[in-house]
């Protein structure tokens, strides 16, 4: 009996064009180190967002006890306010990591156009601005409407090299998050619903980088590329890959169908149903 687990790696449908470009991207870039670490970075920073956003809701239900505790006490540790408010700081300067990411990438492209900075705060108020020379004007329009960014930059700056903030559970049951390190106007910053402001903030950011790297995609190469199917029975499983509109579980060509057709115990699992397979299999 097989005990070894299956795990497929293989999942275009979850790729968006962040994961598509960093799949095909090798066929036309040749970037360095820093660039393809920054390439990876900009999904999982992302993601890393994410993951601590449902985490900071998942805890703030215990700030109640923060309440109860000041309302008979008259005063409070605030110790779960503390933990949401550490975890919800995360969140955003998590976001600002993946557009951060995604600035080097665009920078390490058209580092040969007219003042292009390698600068992430340069290169939003240059790209909206036009100031740029040769820069695509699809790009541009991407950076003109990410309106959210300075309040990220902002956050961003103040959370990572000053002073932290802090939170408390409206009666309503929202987390309000206040820090008094940044201004606006004569005020505090105080946004009323931390929830909601991410949120906000994580679809400007999705859509920036769905139009950013829908376009950078469409000037790659259409030249195969190797890509891991997964792990099954304990060995790798893999297909030849090309960019397209559309790809699914079904596309390119498998590699590895010539050897596991002859060994009945590895056979894919997913042959009888894969495009790829047969693909193979009509090519032999």
């Amino acid at each position: 009996m097989n005990t070894l687990p299956t795990v497929r790696v293989f999942a275009p449908e979850y790729w968006g064009e962040v994961g598509k470009f960093k799949q095909f991207c090798a066929t036309t870039h040749d970037f360095n180190s820093t660039t393809k670490k920054a390439v990876s970075g900009i999904r999982g920073h992302f993601d890393k967002a994410l993951k601590l956003h449902a985490l900071a809701a998942k805890l703030a239900p215990n700030m109640s006890i923060d309440n109860a505790e000041l309302q008979d006490k008259g005063a409070t540790s605030a110790a779960n306010s503390q933990e949401v408010s550490a975890v919800l700081e995360e969140v955003f300067t998590e976001l600002y990591s993946s557009i951060d990411c995604a600035s080097k990438v665009v920078s390490s492209i058209y580092k040969r156009c007219q003042r292009m900075p390698d600068s992430t705060r340069k290169l939003f108020w240059r790209a909206a601005h036009g100031e740029i020379g040769g820069f695509p004007a699809e790009l541009q329009a991407a950076f003109v409407k990410a309106t959210w960014y300075d309040e990220l930059r902002m956050l961003r700056d103040e959370l990572t090299h000053s002073d932290v903030g802090s939170c408390r559970l409206t009666q309503d049951g929202k987390i309000s998050y206040m820090h008094t390190g940044v201004k606006r106007g004569d005020s505090v910053l105080v946004i009323p619903d931390a929830s909601a402001k991410f949120d906000e903030l994580f679809v400007g950011v999705n859509l920036f980088l769905g139009d950013i790297f829908h376009f950078l995609n469409q000037g790659l190469r259409p030249e195969p590329v190797d890509a891991f199917c997964g792990f099954l029975f304990g060995r790798g499983y893999a297909r030849k890959l090309t960019i397209a509109e559309h790809i699914d579980f079904n596309c390119g060509v498998c590699q590895s169908r010539q050897w596991f057709d002859n060994e009945p115990a590895f056979r894919c699992p997913f042959a009888p149903n894969c495009g790829a397979y047969v693909r193979a299999a009509e090519a032999s």
